[in-house]
């Protein structure tokens, strides 16, 4: 079970890696677009965060040490945010004329937005060895978002570009229209964290069988011969028994004279 989670964790990984360096391309290689912009997308930050948390996992399948808490944590984060990452640009994808916006989805981007989210989803509840979280992960979850809004919007008013339509006070009307956007964002953001740390707490693949507890004989079969005392014990009771014997012979009941002996 180890060898096979190690395995596709590790191709897992190596499609995640190819992904955002195929995407970088447009930065490094055909320098159609900013490198500060492309990095400043949520779906390259939590691409990102999920490869370092695959990558530990990997580590710690691979030695056969336990998964710590914090690891556990780290997956779920990274989860979370992918799977939010990757619904919203869904949205945005279906509603394209809608918002006035044409998007150009390239093999990278589709491995970014769809086929991460549902392998982190699947990592997380069948992959053995995690720790059930505590509910108050839900609201770390939020942690991460709110400091990258905070860094978008400031950004985003000294360069002139924000990386999503709905960030963008000018297209949706002013900070006020932000603000709600950013809100039901929250709120999504917290109920995918809340069904994360849901399924860490579900009955969790154990990591090998557990074979009888050390000390306790195996239940005894039908069809089984019943097995010997070691010759060891035989010999033991054995030679008691005799003494018993030998101790039960030299004893006369009171009142019974000894051979030879008269009253």
């Amino acid at each position: 079970m180890r060898v096979v989670v190690v395995a596709l964790r590790v191709a897992a990984l190596a499609v995640a890696i190819w992904a955002l360096v195929s995407r970088a391309d447009c930065a490094f290689v055909t320098r159609t677009c900013l490198g500060s912009n492309l990095f400043s997308y949520f779906t390259i930050h939590s691409s990102f965060l999920l490869v370092l948390a695959v990558l530990l996992a990997v580590l710690h399948t691979a030695s056969g040490r336990q998964e710590p808490g914090w690891l556990t944590g780290l997956r779920a984060l990274s989860t979370t945010y992918t799977v939010v990452s990757g619904t919203v640009f869904a949205v945005l994808l279906a509603n394209a004329e809608l918002f006035g916006h044409l998007f150009l989805v390239p093999l990278s981007s589709k491995v970014l937005h769809f086929v991460l989210p549902v392998y982190a989803v699947l990592d997380l509840l069948l992959a053995p060895g995690r720790n059930r979280l505590r509910w108050a992960t839900v609201w770390v979850a939020t942690v991460f978002p709110a400091l990258w809004a905070v860094y978008t919007l400031v950004r985003g008013r000294m360069v002139n570009w924000y990386p999503y339509f709905f960030l963008d006070p000018d297209l949706v009307g002013g900070y006020r229209a932000v603000g709600t956007y950013a809100l039901g964002l929250s709120m999504y953001i917290l109920t995918v964290a809340f069904l994360t740390v849901a399924a860490t707490r579900l009955p969790a693949v154990p990591a090998r069988s557990a074979g009888p507890a050390p000390g306790r004989a195996r239940p005894r079969r039908r069809g089984d011969s019943p097995e010997a005392p070691p010759a060891r014990d035989r010999g033991t009771r054995e030679g008691g028994a005799r003494d018993d014997g030998a101790r039960t012979a030299g004893v006369r009941t009171a009142g019974t004279p000894a051979p030879g002996t008269g009253r």
